[in-house]
């Protein structure tokens, strides 16, 4: 499920109006992006073929329909992401993510209702899985 910046603003579109017309989505897109509509329908033939949208033919107007959740797809480019990322940093990449982000007082709750039991069993410092030599101590993220 990977698909890039452009094309999730295209999916952000979908799965906001829960099914889209072409005409809707280039609408929507050129309200916030510089984008002429042939740019937009590539984007959505892109969707098509990566399976992310489903197209309902069955009227005049061609629509379209999120195959995939907005959480999954999220999830799934959040776990590439930290999959990407030194195992040493991952802490101060969510501590950033954390202060920086808006949160609600019930994501705060459950944040610290897992943080605390997580801490019972976190190592007192995650090392280093970049190389498959030890690197802990060259490791560019270990200061962090």
């Amino acid at each position: 499920m990977n698909i890039t910046d452009t094309e999730q603003a295209i999916m952000r579109i979908i799965w906001t109006k829960k099914q889209a017309t072409g005409r809707e989505i280039i609408t929507e897109a050129q309200l916030s992006h510089d984008w002429s509509s042939s740019t937009i329908k590539t984007l959505i033939r892109r969707l098509t073929d990566k399976g992310m949208i489903t197209v309902d033919k069955s009227k005049s107007v061609f629509t379209y329909l999120p195959a995939v959740s907005e959480n999954d797809a999220t999830d799934d480019q959040a776990k590439r992401l930290f999959e990407s990322v030194c195992d040493a940093y991952k802490g101060t990449l969510l501590t950033e993510l954390i202060q920086s982000e808006p949160l609600s007082q019930s994501d705060i709750v459950k944040m610290q209702e897992i943080l605390a039991n997580r801490a019972k069993t976190a190592p007192k410092q995650v090392d280093c899985h970049c190389l498959h030599e030890d690197m802990d101590e060259a490791c560019a993220m270990h200061a962090h």
